[in-house]
């Protein structure tokens, strides 16, 4: 009979086994992670680099239309037939306007031979006007076909622009002068740069003409060779700007599209896309080191997540002998002792069948309890921020909106909006569970008008919506003590019950006015609606009492208006108005007047 080997080599074994094993699941984790690195980094880059393509076509498109528009004014063709004084000042004023109203760089006239008639920085110290520009592409290409483009260096100005010229004709078809916009391209880069983006677009050179880094400007991947410099010399397309080499390290290809490339000491995966157009190529540039740390780390975790495995088992394992040597003793002691608890074991099983029906009760309650409080928080939290969700969808709609007319400026004013209400949701729930445990919120000096303000900003959509006109009568500065987020809260929740109201109303008015008496501050809600019926008026602010049709609202906006006023000291009554309509009246301890008011 063969024996069995010894514990410690059998447990060797066994230690030496989940190692192996823990380093080819990292080694595997590492692989499976590096390649779905590589091709989310593929992605990204494809959708960025189509976003780029996208932004540079529109930046040209947008100008696209003003050579020829010029082209064909009959004023400019006279000044190339008759040049003068009289028509040289016109024109170049009329550039002037044109040039600023389609924010371009600038718009020049050029005569057959190069010389530039007329300019909209005519009046300028880098003015156009006398210049000869006969050797730059944009003009050969003109004189030979009726078009021409180019990116270069401005000789007079000395600064980087995009020119798109476009010939004008005579009366009998000949081409006796060009007209040509320049565009400033610089905006670009500025963008990318604030969006912390590494990207960078070069010609049919290889020469870096834009990049969101401005040590990489201006720079050449490879050797600027003798013909090459001699081109650039002839054409001044970079002035007198050096080329000089991109520190460019170590290559290696990733994958079909991506590849590894050393700029100035730092890694970067970088995937290229070509812009037909013009000849040029945009690079679009991810850090190495922040993608190689993200497989590290996944990797990582993998390991952590084998050991901790492995000491489960291990920690199962102990469990189970030690469970096997206490159930052996246990069972020696019970026939030990068995003849003298017979009577005991009856008592204690009956004792064992009571307790597990108490905590089996007692476990229904606790569940019962968790349920209706969840259920009620879930209601508060609901109808708490209802509003703060609608004014976010409004101000998305609406960034849609200017972000296709290219409205950069809006919308980022949008987006502070949605951030503030995000804040804003935030601090909604903060007090909610402050208003649930009944704890004090935190007590400042208030400007009551601007709470109503805000009120009035967040709900500006839907009483455009409703053709609601409103009449305030506030007071700027006037202070009270209080919360000014729940204040807000307090004033959202009392206007839409007015929107509501005013739904089927024929005149749509909201009054909200502001009064001083002695120390207190009195404030009045008031619609035109059909106002309160006789029978709800009792029940206004009890929870979960509506006066709107099932699935419209919770019952919930006036009992905690009710609640938040009563926790300031304050008190707030509903009542119709003999005209018509309801009114809201809240009453508030004042805190003093605003500096400089």
């Amino acid at each position: 009979m063969t024996e069995s080997p010894p514990r410690p080599r059998r447990q060797r074994v066994l230690l030496l086994l989940a190692v192996v094993v823990g380093v080819v699941v990292v080694v595997a984790t590492y692989g499976w992670a590096r390649a779905k690195a590589l091709d989310a980094a593929g992605e990204a880059g494809r959708q960025r680099l189509g976003l780029y393509a996208s932004t540079i076509r529109n930046a040209l498109d947008r100008f696209s239309y003003l050579p020829a528009t010029i082209a064909i004014d009959r004023d400019v063709l006279e000044l190339l037939e008759h040049p003068d004084p009289a028509r040289v000042d016109d024109i170049n004023r009329r550039l002037e306007r044109i040039n600023v109203k389609a924010r371009s760089a600038a718009l020049y006239l050029m005569d057959a031979s190069g010389t530039t008639l007329a300019a909209s920085n005519w009046n300028t110290p880098t003015s156009y006007v006398g210049a000869d520009y006969s050797f730059r592409p944009y003009f050969i290409q003109v004189m030979g076909g009726g078009a021409g483009h180019f990116f270069g260096i401005g000789v007079t100005t000395k600064l980087p622009g995009y020119f798109l010229a476009s010939a004008v004709l005579d009366r009998e078809d000949r081409i006796v002068g060009a007209v040509v916009v320049k565009i400033d391209l610089e905006g670009l880069e500025k963008e990318w740069a604030e969006a912390n983006e590494k990207v960078l677009v070069t010609d049919e050179n290889a020469i870096t003409i834009l990049a969101s880094r401005p040590e990489w400007k201006y720079t050449i991947d490879g050797r600027l060779d003798p013909p090459l410099q001699a081109v650039l010399n002839k054409t001044q397309r970079y002035g007198e700007m050096a080329i000089r080499p991109l520190n460019v390290g170590r290559r290696q290809p990733l994958t079909e599209a991506l590849r590894l490339t050393v700029i100035d000491g730092v890694p970067y995966v970088v995937q290229s896309e070509p812009y037909p157009e013009e000849g040029w190529t945009i690079h679009y540039l991810i850090g190495w080191d922040e993608t190689l740390q993200r497989v590290r780390g996944t990797a990582a975790l993998a390991g952590i997540a084998w050991v901790a495995m492995v000491l489960l088992l291990l920690y199962l394992r102990q469990r189970r002998i030690a469970n096997r040597a206490r159930q052996e003793a246990s069972e020696e002691l019970e026939r030990t002792v068995a003849l003298r608890t017979q009577a005991l074991s009856a008592e204690i099983a009956e004792r064992q069948r009571t307790e597990r029906e108490l905590r089996g009760t007692q476990d229904e309650l606790i569940h019962a309890g968790k349920m209706a409080a969840l259920g009620q928080m879930s209601a508060a939290i609901a109808h708490e921020l209802n509003q703060p969700l609608a004014a976010i969808q409004t101000f998305i709609a609406s960034s849609r909106i200017f972000l296709e007319r290219v409205d950069l400026k809006t919308v980022a004013a949008n987006l502070v909006m949605v951030e503030d209400l995000g804040n804003r949701m935030a601090q909604i729930i903060r007090h909610l569970r402050i208003f649930a445990r009944k704890s004090p919120a935190e007590r400042v000096a208030v400007d009551l008008s601007a709470c109503v303000e805000r009120a009035l900003l967040l709900l500006d959509a839907p009483l455009r919506l409703g053709q609601v006109v409103v009449e305030r009568r506030l007071l700027p500065g006037c202070l009270v003590r209080g919360d000014q987020l729940r204040l807000e809260q307090v004033f959202v929740n009392l206007i839409r019950n007015a929107l509501d109201s005013l739904a089927g109303a024929a005149t749509k008015r909201l009054e909200l006015e502001m009064v001083r008496d002695g120390d207190t501050v009195v404030v009045r809600v008031a619609d035109s609606g059909g106002g309160i019926p006789p029978e709800a008026l009792s029940r206004m602010f009890e929870p979960f009492f509506t006066t709107k049709d099932v699935g419209e609202g919770l019952g919930l906006g006036l009992s905690l208006s009710y609640a938040i006023v009563a926790d300031m000291g304050g008190a707030i009554h509903a009542d119709n108005r003999p005209e018509g309509g309801a009114v809201f009246t809240i009453t508030l301890a004042a805190d003093g007047v605003m500096p400089g008011n």
